[in-house]
């Protein structure tokens, strides 16, 4: 596997804009210095993520999901941290000595990578077969489907005969019954194995590494009464809903074209190959998940939804259309009123018909106006109503206001209810946080010690000399993170004149020192810069609430004491713990 230097990541940290990065996955809004945006990482309504352009790192304040440019990307994608910076590096134009293809997927354990290993014998078993006498039925079904040798090849597409051949062949080449099993590829059936996918054509699913986890399997003869389809059942390696058929073969194009198609099943990729369109990919006849919808966002690309033309391939996209809508998925939608799937569609009308109708996409709104009209009875009030308020909800999120405009016209034409609401009560125009760009010195309250924490931390931040004034006339703090924050700035400094908030998240190993990191870094009253008053103020106030806090553990010890003596020689430390807490104060007020 090849590997960066710790020279090269930084070199891509400090090239990346983190709000040009977000910005290929998420819409920003400028807010003063900052950014706001949906965050992505929980069910948010309200822009609840902050991006700071200045520290390059991001938070939310709901969630609480936040760091630098590497970790949102590793986040979104769901990928490793070494593909988040390479995924950095290919935004911000840095070119890196190892490519991308040479960088492995993340290390499975030995197990996984068995089970791997079963599934990639069957599928050199099963394209050999595909080329014996057994294999005839198949090549004649590929040949009538118009699948050719190239399609044929690149999809790895296999025939699995009629008796267990398959099970003595992966028996032979050392595999467990447990381990044929756990893939899916066989079972029990009363006291002996038999093959899951018997006489059927086989296509092999992967999962986004390329790896195999599984097969759609298409039956030869249709006299049986079996489903003409099945899919590999859930398994160790196959999770339906986190998997999109042809997704490993497509991202690595995706960012070359402006847009992909989403179909409903692996025939229909198929189909699109033979039309010559090889951006398809499918969700495996499932509704679509949360985790494909990830997957669908870290393409980039606008996704054109291709579903079959019957009733229930309109159903369904509505019902994505309305869910990727909300997740803030770029959508187009080939208005396919055929009644036919993209197969048969090339079957009645040949390949140019397909092409020509995937040229014609709608937008998302275009649809539900026709789609609705069918569902609701507009003759009648309370339905012209509901159907109204459905279609408005999704216009409001069309980012374009002469689009929303236009589409109120449209909405208002056809059901007579004005909806569109005025842009002054619209949520997106709320009145901003005022900045605070300039402050007056500080005074902490008692209760203030976190207060003084961060802004000590915060001022560190800033410069080396807070550093400094901190090791000098305090050196620790009492908060355990707050301490190894503090030990992360000074060691950062022994090496480096400046510090940046992004590189430094890096270099910390536990979590919730990070979280710490990124709430000072994003605190609402950090100055950005070394103000000695309030630094001053800050250590004087922590200290005093050290002092403050050994007082009362006197008070505590003495209530347990019976000794005189002994509560004599408490009540001494106590008085001049008392008087070094008076000084501190009576000097910071002078």
């Amino acid at each position: 596997m090849a590997r960066l230097s710790e020279q090269e990541i930084s070199q891509v940290r400090a090239r990346a804009s983190i709000v040009d990065v977000i910005s290929h996955y998420i819409p920003l809004s400028k807010r003063g210095r900052n950014y706001r945006a949906i965050c992505p990482f929980h069910d948010d309504h309200d822009p609840s993520m902050n991006i700071s352009e200045d520290k390059q790192i991001f938070k939310c304040f709901v969630c609480g999901a936040g760091g630098n440019v590497f970790s949102f990307v590793q986040k979104y994608e769901k990928i490793s941290f070494i593909e988040a910076v390479y995924k950095v590096a290919e935004y911000s134009g840095v070119t890196l000595s190892a490519p991308l293809e040479r960088v492995s997927a993340p290390a499975v354990d030995p197990h996984i990578a068995a089970l791997h290993k079963v599934l990639d014998e069957m599928i050199q078993y099963t394209r050999y077969e595909l080329d014996t006498e057994a294999g005839a039925q198949c090549r004649a079904y590929l040949g009538r489907r118009g699948l050719d040798e190239e399609i044929i090849q690149r999809f790895q597409i296999g025939y699995n005969p009629h008796d267990d051949a398959l099970y003595r062949y992966l028996h032979a080449k050392g595999f467990s019954d447990n381990d044929m099993v756990e893939c899916g590829v066989a079972g029990l059936s009363g006291s002996r194995m038999t093959d899951r996918f018997a006489n059927r054509m086989l296509v092999p699913i992967h999962d986004t590494y390329g790896n195999p986890v599984g097969f759609t399997a298409r039956r030869l003869d249709d006299s049986l009464d079996e489903a003409k389809y099945i899919n590999t059942a859930e398994t160790t390696l196959y999770h339906k809903g986190s998997l999109l058929f042809n997704y490993h073969r497509v991202k690595e194009h995706a960012r070359g074209e402006q847009r992909v198609f989403l179909v409903e099943g692996a025939m229909d990729v198929l189909a699109f190959e033979k039309a010559g369109m090889h951006n398809a990919l499918a969700t495996l006849g499932t509704a679509c998940t949360e985790e494909q919808l990830h997957l669908l966002k870290a393409l980039r690309c606008v996704i054109c939804v291709c579903y079959d033309g019957d009733t229930a391939g309109q159903n369904a996209t509505y019902k994505f259309a309305k869910q990727a809508a909300a997740a803030g998925l770029p959508i187009e939608i080939v208005n396919n009123t055929t009644g036919l799937d993209p197969d048969e569609i090339i079957d009645t009308y040949g390949k140019n018909e397909l092409q020509a109708l995937c040229a014609r996409t709608i937008s998302h709104v275009d649809f539900l106006f026709d789609y609705l009209q069918k569902r609701y009875n507009l003759e009648n009030f309370t339905q012209k109503k509901e159907y109204a308020m459905e279609i408005a909800a999704e216009i409001r999120r069309v980012p374009d206001e002469f689009e929303r405009r236009n589409y109120y016209l449209r909405l208002k034409e056809l059901s007579g209810f004005d909806m569109e609401i005025p842009v002054d009560h619209q949520e997106s125009e709320k009145p901003e946080r005022p900045q605070f760009e300039k402050r007056q010195y500080l005074t902490y309250p008692m209760s203030g010690q976190k207060q003084a924490e961060y802004e000590i931390l915060s001022q560190m931040l800033a410069g080396a000399a807070a550093a400094d004034v901190f090791k000098e006339e305090l050196g620790f703090f009492k908060d355990d993170n707050s301490n190894k924050l503090a030990m992360y700035i000074i060691d950062h400094y022994r090496d480096h004149e400046t510090l940046s908030v992004s590189e430094l998240y890096d270099q910390i190993a536990e979590e919730p020192v990070r979280d710490l990191l990124l709430n000072v870094a994003q605190w609402e009253l950090a100055r950005g810069e070394i103000d000695p008053q309030v630094l001053r103020e800050a250590l004087t106030k922590v200290r005093s609430c050290i002092l403050e806090d050994k007082i009362q553990a006197l008070n505590d010890r003495v209530k347990n004491v019976s000794d005189p003596l002994q509560k004599a020689q408490l009540a001494m430390e106590k008085n001049q713990l008392i008087v070094q807490r008076n000084e501190l104060i009576h000097k910071e007020g002078s």
